[in-house]
């Protein structure tokens, strides 16, 4: 399940949650921050509220696939995340 205070976000985010085979609980807060955005490993994603509509979606690939390696109790991987953001993303765009 996720949950956002951005209902824009819920389809790429769904999208991901399924590719990634994630089964756990993952909110995303979308608001101001310093960087596009960040993943906890309680899986709560924050999402810079000042990105381009596709730096947003790309954004949202990235830190769920954050989301994906600590559900599986690994640590982050920036090379994984990088390389499947635009996967994702893509992936996605094909969809709609």
């Amino acid at each position: 399940m996720i949950y956002s205070n951005e209902p824009a976000a819920l389809p790429i985010a769904s999208y991901c949650y399924n590719r990634l085979d994630i089964s756990s609980e993952v909110t995303i807060d979308v608001k101001p921050l310093e960087v596009d955005g960040y993943c906890y490993d309680d899986l709560t994603v924050e999402i810079n509220n000042k990105l381009t509509q596709e730096d947003f979606l790309v954004a949202i690939c990235h830190e769920m696939v954050h989301c994906s390696q600590y559900e599986q109790c690994k640590p982050a991987d920036e090379t994984e995340a990088y390389y499947l953001e635009r996967k994702l993303y893509n992936g996605f765009l094909k969809t709609i």
